[in-house]
């Protein structure tokens, strides 16, 4: 080969080398500023630990639960029934010790539909009484509360009571907007027995996990329909035995698609959360789906 094709050669050479990796470093930044989109944070409902029909171990639920987060660096939320406390006041100091929120689900984690404002309202204040030695002995400075069950109330009047309350007292509320029903699926686990076929639990932590990333779906496409843009997720899981044994394969599958975990106060950033909206009712639904079901022009008209 003559000097000249030689240097032809190699010059092709080259531009075929920048070209390539001119194209992998776009499709890197592209992927990173996707996955950058998608945030999510993750909650965790009823600890220390939901009540079931069958025997509960506590340490057993927060130990893998607490061990998932770990592995995959994820900084959550806990949401406390305050009557459980006792008896369980070091396994709530691993989440804190751990960087995590604790937050307050009223005493008794009743269900606000079933109570007046007032009777709410006290156990409301209960609960917090119950933590406030604790956060403060932590250093945790916000106080925050999620509505049991996501129930804001049945009517405007009972809304509004509990409303001015809190924020007379700057408690922080948090909503969620990926809301699966895995408190059903936990009912499949129990009914598979405490040692199940492994095909079957395999298959029930497919189920589950499609279930949580079909309702993740469901919600970016609402979320683009209302606000034209990705939102910063929150999701709300029950602190279960479901969500003890499949939260390192749901967190791996979140991964896999393309979510970045954020804390609470990262997500609660997002100006979705502070959008108005005024729904009451009977269902406990996500952020999402009460700005959606509270705006009558997004409604589909009655036939």
């Amino acid at each position: 080969m003559s000097p000249v094709n030689r240097v032809v050669v190699v010059a092709l050479a080259l531009v075929l080398f920048v070209v390539l990796v001119g194209g992998q470093s776009g499709n890197a930044q592209e992927v990173s500023k996707k996955k950058a989109d998608k945030k999510i944070c993750l909650t965790f409902d009823e600890l220390p630990a939901s009540r079931s029909f069958q025997e509960v171990d506590r340490e057993a639920i927060n130990y893998l639960i607490l061990q998932a987060l770990r592995a995959h660096k994820v900084k959550a939320a806990g949401f406390v029934v305050g009557e459980q406390i006792q008896g369980f006041f070091d396994g709530l100091g691993e989440w804190l010790n751990d960087g995590h929120t604790l937050g307050n689900l009223t005493y008794t984690g009743q269900d606000y539909n079933q109570l007046g404002p007032q009777q709410f309202i006290r156990d409301i204040e209960h609960g917090f009484q119950e933590m406030e030695p604790m956060l403060a002995g932590f250093g945790q400075k916000k106080r925050y509360f999620r509505y049991p069950y996501l129930h804001y109330g049945e009517t405007v009047e009972a809304r509004r009571a509990v409303s001015l309350f809190l924020e007379d007292r700057d408690y922080v509320v948090c909503p969620a907007t990926v809301v699966p029903e895995d408190y059903l699926y936990n009912l499949t686990l129990e009914k598979l027995g405490k040692e199940p076929d492994s095909a079957r639990y395999e298959q029930l932590m497919n189920d589950y996990v499609n279930h949580v990333l079909d309702e993740l779906v469901r919600v970016e496409n609402l979320a683009q329909e209302l606000v034209g843009r990705r939102v910063a997720h929150i999701l709300q899981l029950r602190a279960n035995r479901l969500n003890a044994v499949y939260l390192e394969d749901m967190l791996t599958a979140l991964e896999a698609a393309g979510y970045e975990f954020v804390s609470l106060d990262t997500a609660l950033k997002d100006k979705l959360y502070s959008m108005p909206e005024a729904y009451y009712g009977m269902k406990g639904l996500g952020y999402l789906d009460m700005i959606y079901y509270s705006n009558p022009d997004l409604l589909p008209a009655e036939n």
